[in-house]
């Protein structure tokens, strides 16, 4: 009679159920320890109760160090009130996806991360815990900076060169009129007449002179402003281009609350969505621009627009726009204009939005929405 072969795994009253999930649990913490995020769980206090190996790299701490402490540890002071309101919401079985804020390293270094959170639950499906997945993202908003301020920098370059432009024709035009004026002296109401004229050139350069300081000034500090009044800067330094492009100007300005704005910032978005229109239409067309009131998330905000009637964006191409360095235009521009504008817009607690179409009556419009109640808190 031949006798049956157990399988190792088969330990006395083990059932191939009981195995099978060792084995999944197993594989799991595999997966885990080996896994190039930080992945944790604390208890419903914010105590930490399991910690991965890519934890400990990217922060220095050992799970033996961290295991049974506070998540607050990691947590910069000024943010612990993050950690109440991310508990309050996975209590009520709420998740949180890529959330981006700032960790403490062991070393008191700050790092930027992405935070994936998720309620963990019991058998009857009552939340006892919490996972989180933690990714540095530190190199990402490093570059992201470099490329801001790349940005800055050939806008800078390329508004300068507009500016040198705008100023040398009424630069000639001054030279001129002091020759004609010295060449009347024996005709005083001549002489006057050119030195008048003249006196409204240098009024024009000092105009554009004014005008360029909302490029250049530091965008730091925000400053309550008229958007009507920053369109209209926008618009006058542009206004060459866009005669000789026989592009038509419309404006529609609703009476809208003065908002709170980074000036140099907020001008660099209007004047890329502006270019872009220009850009969008090599034969001429018409361009609108409108500000008014609206909402964001519920909130009172304050819209403006900037609508063309140029070749539009084909929509396999518009969910892709706002990506750093994507443009279909690869004979100018550097696709990062859109991209900046729109970390600029966000920066201020605000939103881009953009339509587009093509074929017959094709056109785009951008439109920005800035809620009133969060500008008003960069003041502070």
């Amino acid at each position: 009679m031949s006798e049956a072969v157990v399988p190792p795994d088969l330990a006395a009253g083990s059932t191939p159920a009981d195995i099978s999930t060792d084995r999944t649990a197993a594989l799991l913490a595999s997966i885990v320890e080996s896994s190039d995020d930080a992945i944790l769980s604390k208890d419903l206090d914010g105590t930490i109760t399991s910690w991965n190996g890519a934890a400990e790299r990217i922060f220095g701490y050992t799970s033996a160090e961290m295991v049974g402490c506070s998540i607050l540890k990691l947590i910069p002071g000024d943010l612990h009130s993050e950690e109440a309101e991310i508990l309050k919401k996975l209590r009520a079985g709420g998740r949180i996806d890529h959330f981006e804020t700032m960790r403490l390293k062991k070393n008191g270094e700050l790092l930027h991360v992405s935070l994936t959170i998720s309620p963990v639950k019991d058998d009857t499906g009552r939340v006892t815990g919490v996972s989180k997945i933690l990714r540095d993202i530190s190199e990402r908003k490093a570059m992201e900076k470099t490329l801001m301020r790349t940005e800055k920098f050939a806008a800078t370059e390329k508004m300068a060169a507009t500016i040198a432009h705008e100023i040398n024709n009424p630069l000639e035009a001054l030279v001129n009129l002091v020759y004609l004026a010295k060449a009347s002296v024996n005709d005083p109401e001549t002489a006057v007449g050119y030195l008048a004229t003249a006196e409204e050139e240098l009024a024009r350069i000092a105009q554009i002179a004014k005008q360029s300081l909302g490029y250049f000034r530091d965008s730091v500090g925000a400053k309550q402003t008229s958007l009507e009044r920053l369109i209209r800067e926008v618009l006058r330094t542009y206004e060459p281009r866009l005669r000789a492009a026989g592009v038509v100007v419309e404006m529609g300005f609703d009476a809208v609350p003065e908002i709170v704005v980074r000036q140099g910032e907020m001008l660099q978005v209007i004047s890329n969505l502006l270019v872009n229109s220009l850009h969008a239409m090599p034969n001429g067309g018409v361009l609108r621009v409108a500000t008014t009131s609206g909402e964001i998330d519920s909130k009172a905000a304050v819209v403006f627009s900037v609508e063309d009637n140029g070749t539009g964006i084909a929509a396999e191409n518009l969910g892709r726009i706002f990506e750093p360095f994507y443009t279909t235009r690869t004979d100018i521009g550097t696709g990062v204009g859109l991209w900046v504008s729109k970390q600029f817009v966000e920066g201020h607690g605000g939103r881009i939005n953009v339509e587009s179409r093509t074929g017959d009556a094709s056109g785009t419009k951008f439109s920005i929405l800035l809620p009133i109640e969060t500008l008003h808190t960069l003041l502070n």
